[in-house]
């Protein structure tokens, strides 16, 4: 048996003043919460009927050939198969296929864009995405990928093998094969489904689903794919974030962080920079460079680096008058809503004026607490920011197993929990404080550059090494970014 019902977070409501029903859906915008609604303008008989059955038992449909008359319609109205094309059309129908054991698999829609579609008269193959994720949940197994407009649920137990059919290249009969007898005469509409969740695809002669092969042909993988929908889709599915809640103690952290450290550096207070440098000479000539002299760099240099880069210029209140009020800062580079959750620690390698070792930079005080001195997770982030310079194509001198050590590393890393506190519903977090970590590479590749600095951003780094070396565990505060300076050749 195939039938439609209205998925959760569906509300049916009469607007008295109008004579108009209203169909509440649980979808809203990223910028506007309210719940979006379709008004029917003085529905008739049937549609009134429709509505109820679909907020209750649903309404039964046979095989591609519009909706059955049932107890309540005398007949099949054009008006109420139009109906329902249009809530399908709007991701406010679950369909679901039983058989004798109850519920065996159904689609769930995610989003108000639902086309359906059907199998190819034509031989054919179909199988799973390569962006197929399959999660345990209470009800059975969810079949989703990142960019799909539903996901199925598989709930009966005898299905699960289908799961192994669809990862390779099948047909029909394949297909037909891994049902239970009760459930073969709708072997097309579980096909129908497959392809309307947009979990599966029809193959081409080399084997990949036509709804991979533009992600396929520019070269997606299924962590970035996957991190750019959640962060990136304007509509959101308010039904689908209250059903999974996220465990979260809502607790804001201050503004300043404050660490238990070996011992207190004061920096020098920042010099003037050369004022015949103009903004615009500084932009023509921010580079990346790579290769260092002999003399390091200066405590009076790296301060003015740190000052001009990254010193909290005020302490601000944001949001006041409201209940998610909190504490924000002015530094000298842009932080999503001023919450400013990134740190920088430096791997001191050489400075004249600063003994080598790990120190934390303490923005408010403008001075550097030592946490250790270059203990081995410390030397091993150092010779994997030289490693990674060996891609370079600036210098022939620069080549495998050669690259330089800089003289100072910074490792920038986010307290994550200041941006969960604000962003954990809409799923933000970890997109806001990427985009910071943009924001804060730019500004140091300028101000190191009106230094006469060499900057140097990298792309990659080890949060098992930055764990190791602050002694805080990952979850807490996670590297996020490296940058290195020193004095250029």
């Amino acid at each position: 048996m195939l039938r439609y019902r209205f998925r959760d977070g569906v509300n049916v409501r009469s607007d008295q003043s109008r004579s108009d029903v209203v169909v509440e859906t649980p979808y809203a915008t990223r910028l506007n919460s309210i719940r979006q609604c379709v008004s029917l303008g003085h529905p008739d008989d049937f549609l009134k009927t429709l509505l109820a059955r679909l907020s209750q038992q649903g309404v039964e449909r046979s095989h591609c050939s519009g909706f059955q008359a049932s107890p309540g319609f005398d007949s099949v109205d054009p008006g109420v198969d139009a109906a329902l094309d249009d809530f399908y059309a709007r991701g406010l129908l679950i369909t679901e296929i039983s058989g004798l054991k109850g519920c065996a698999i159904c689609l769930n829609p995610l989003r108000p864009s639902l086309r359906q579609r059907f199998a190819p008269e034509a031989f054919c193959r179909i199988k799973f995405s390569k962006f197929v994720r399959i999660d345990p949940c209470r009800d059975g197994l969810e079949i989703s990928t990142p960019a799909a407009s539903g996901s199925l649920l598989l709930s009966d137990q005898r299905l699960f093998p289908l799961l192994m059919v669809l990862v390779s290249p099948c047909t029909e009969e394949s297909i037909r094969q891994s049902l239970p007898e009760d459930l073969l005469i709708h072997c097309a509409d579980l096909m129908s489904l497959l392809l309307t969740s947009g979990v599966a695809g029809v193959c081409d002669d080399h084997g990949v689903a036509d709804i991979d092969q533009t992600a396929v042909e520019s070269g997606w993988t299924e962590q970035d794919l996957a991190f750019h929908c959640h962060t990136r889709n304007h509509t959101i599915d308010l039904c689908r974030s209250e059903r999974s809640p996220t465990v979260f103690i809502n607790r804001q952290l201050p503004a300043k962080h404050q660490r238990i450290v070996l011992e207190t550096v004061a920096l020098p207070g920042p010099s003037r920079i050369n004022h015949s440098l103009s903004f615009f000479q500084v932009i023509r000539d921010r580079q990346t460079v790579r290769v260092y002299q002999e003399q390091p760099i200066t405590a009076g240099l790296l301060s003015d680096f740190l000052w001009h880069s990254m010193h909290i210029r005020e302490e601000i209140l944001c949001d006041p008058g409201l209940s998610r009020s909190y504490q924000g800062l002015l530094r000298p580079v842009a932080g999503s809503g001023a919450l400013h959750s990134i740190e920088l620690y430096l791997c001191v390698h050489r400075c004249a004026g600063l003994q080598p070792g790990f120190y934390h930079y303490d923005s408010s005080g403008h001075s550097l607490g030592k946490l250790s001195g270059l203990s081995e997770p410390c030397l091993g982030m150092l010779e994997l920011a030289a490693a990674s310079t060996c891609r370079a194509p600036q210098a022939a001198s620069v080549s495998p197993g050669q690259g330089q050590q800089p003289d100072v590393l910074v490792v920038m890393a986010a307290r994550y929990a200041r941006h969960a506190a604000l962003h954990h519903q809409t799923g933000l977090s970890y997109a806001l404080i990427l985009k910071d970590v943009g924001s804060i590479y730019q500004q140091l590749y300028l101000v190191a550059t009106a230094l006469g600095l060499a900057p140097c951003g990298l792309s990659f780094g080890s949060s098992e090494l930055f764990e190791q070396a602050s002694g805080l565990p990952s979850d807490l505060e996670c590297s996020v970014g490296e940058f290195m300076i020193g004095n250029p050749a």
